[in-house]
């Protein structure tokens, strides 16, 4: 079992940390009334305010329209010419000063604070959207594409990538030099087929597409990834769905260093606040049961595969250094998850 050596730096190291994270959940309280809602001056204001108050560094809401409409997918790839029997386009309007997400998890500071940058476009926008009955199938949306950046931009070689949907990031890798060739893996043949039909063909490239039909899972062994120089995983819709996918990746146990997992970091939020309230138990000599307890059922496997990790190393935590690496350490979090 892992221990600690309780000294004044580690007490006031784990004090830091539960009141990162009850700020932030008092941080998301305050602010998620506002989305999606249109700010008016008033509104505005007042957000800017309780952003300031928990050292948010937006200082401007209005963010430029450019940063969507001059996207090469945005400006190049019609959606309109998709209609399907399961999957329909339909152009939505997000009416000026609707403030809404513009990327995923962004750390601040040292301990378990994290924020999604937010903004509004001052005029309206006009957002090309995949509708798979009443539900948004797929969109290019600013979050969308601001959150595949990294990706984007480590696609070199031979790229492969699990998750088709609209095509996004086989756009964006197609127009790189040095990108040799793009490979997908998509487990759903009616997404195969509205893409080769309906936007494949609007993409202006001789680069080789090579769609292969299959689940993720049945293709995540270490022969076909070392097929290709880079490989990125985005075949979940959100955090919600994307932790058990992610989970199942890891519990494969493949760690090859050409792969990266969209919104990986929010998709970890939940496991780090899991992680200290662990180590906070053993801190303050609980029972682990306390720990158990206190988890929701739905993540109990995820509490189970902590209380093993933590009880086969015998280490000694010395140092705050030592006690963030436990829990920031995607090295450390995904041996929990690979168990």
């Amino acid at each position: 079992m892992i221990q600690f050596e309780r000294t004044p730096e580690m007490n006031t190291a784990m004090k830091s940390l539960v009141e990162s994270m009850h700020s932030m959940r008092a941080y998301l309280t305050d602010v998620l009334p506002y989305m999606e809602t249109v700010l008016t001056p008033g509104k505005e204001k007042a957000l800017l305010s309780i952003l300031r108050k928990y050292d948010i560094p937006e200082e401007n809401l209005q963010k430029d329209i450019h940063m969507l409409k001059e996207n090469p997918y945005f400006r190049s790839i019609r959606l309109e010419k998709v209609d399907t029997d399961t999957v329909r386009y339909q152009r939505s309007v997000i009416r000026k000063r609707t403030l809404m997400n513009m990327d995923f998890h962004k750390p601040l500071g040292r301990y378990l604070f994290h924020y999604h940058p937010i903004g509004y476009f001052s005029e309206d926008l006009e957002l090309p959207v995949l509708m798979e009955g009443d539900n948004v199938w797929m969109s290019p949306a600013v979050s969308e594409i601001e959150s595949m950046r990294e990706g984007i931009d480590k696609g070199h070689g031979k790229c492969l990538t699990f998750g088709l949907g609209i095509g996004l990031i086989l756009y964006m890798w197609l127009l790189k030099d040095e990108v040799e060739s793009v490979t997908v893996v998509e487990v759903n043949k009616d997404v195969i087929n509205l893409f080769e039909k309906q936007i494949l063909p609007q993409f202006d490239t001789e680069k080789k597409v090579t769609i292969i039909h299959a689940s993720a899972y049945d293709r995540w062994n270490e022969a076909f990834l070392k097929e290709f120089d880079y490989v990125y995983a985005d075949f979940w819709e959100s955090t919600e769905d994307g932790l058990v996918c992610y989970t199942n990746l890891m519990e494969k146990k493949i760690d090859l260093p050409h792969i990266d997992y969209w919104i990986e970091d929010s998709i970890l939020a939940d496991i780090k606040y899991m992680v200290l309230s662990y180590l906070s138990v053993v801190y303050h000599k609980r029972s682990i049961m306390d720990f158990m307890s206190s988890i929701d059922p739905a993540m109990k496997r995820y509490a189970i595969k902590i209380n093993k990790y933590f009880k086969r190393r015998s280490d000694t935590i010395h140092t705050e250094d030592e006690l963030l690496d436990l829990i920031h350490s995607k090295k450390v979090l995904r041996e929990i998850l690979s168990i």
